[in-house]
C-alpha cells in the first residue's frame, strides 16, 4: 500500500501512520478506504467515467496519462484520499473524497469528492462528508472545512450549502465555501 505514506499531525504532536492502523472510515451505509495502489485503475476509471458524463469543468486526466500516473499525481496533492464504497457492496468503488490544502496555522482544510452519477442524490456523499469531517477534526485539529467548486457546478454548490457550508468567495470561475466544525 504505497499511497498511505503520510504523517498525520495533531495539535500537540505528530506521529507516523502505522501499517497496523485501520485505514477505513465507515458509517451511514458507506465505507471509505484509503486509496491503495491496487485501486489505481478503478480510481482512474471513476474520473474517466465522470468526465464522459460531462460532470467536471475540465478533465483531471492529462492526455496519454496512465492510471498509475494519474493516481500518483492526485495523491501527491492530498493529505488523505479515500475511495467511497457502499457498505453492502464494499468491493466496488463508486466515488472518492479527499482532504487537501491543509493550513496548519488557521486549522482549515479543503474537502473534495465525486460520485458516479447513478449514486448521486442518495445521501452517500453526505455520509462520506460526515465521516471525513469527524476525521479531520480529530486527526488534524481542523476547525474549518472548505469546499472549492466551479461556479457552474450548481449541484456541488447546492450540496455544500445543504451540508451547512456558506459562500466565502466567488469569482467568475469558482466558488469557495466554508463550514465551521
Amino acid at each position: 500500500m504505497f499511497f498511505f505514506e503520510r504523517t498525520i499531525h495533531h495539535r500537540a504532536h505528530t506521529y507516523e501512520t502505522s501499517i497496523d492502523e485501520p485505514h477505513e472510515l465507515s458509517g451511514g451505509g458507506v465505507v471509505l478506504n484509503v486509496l491503495t495502489y491496487a485501486d489505481n485503475q478503478e480510481f482512474f476509471d471513476l474520473y474517466a467515467g465522470i468526465a464522459v458524463h460531462g460532470q467536471l469543468w475540465e478533465s483531471p486526466i492529462l492526455p496519454n496519462e496512465t492510471a498509475e500516473c494519474f493516481t500518483k499525481r492526485i495523491v501527491s496533492r492530498c493529505e488523505m484520499l479515500w475511495t467511497i464504497r457502499l457498505a453492502d457492496c464494499p468491493t466496488k468503488v463508486i466515488g472518492d473524497c479527499a482532504l487537501h490544502h491543509w493550513n496548519r496555522e488557521t486549522h482549515e482544510i479543503e474537502f473534495g469528492g465525486s460520485l458516479l452519477p447513478t449514486f448521486r442524490g442518495k445521501g452517500i456523499m453526505a455520509a462520506a462528508l460526515a465521516l471525513v469531517a469527524a476525521f479531520a477534526a480529530t486527526s488534524y485539529g481542523v476547525k474549518v472545512l472548505r469546499c472549492n467548486t466551479s461556479s457552474t457546478n450548481h449541484n456541488a454548490r447546492r450540496f455544500a450549502e445543504k451540508m451547512g457550508f456558506k459562500p466565502l468567495r466567488q469569482s467568475d470561475s469558482t466558488v469557495l465555501l466554508s463550514k465551521f466544525l
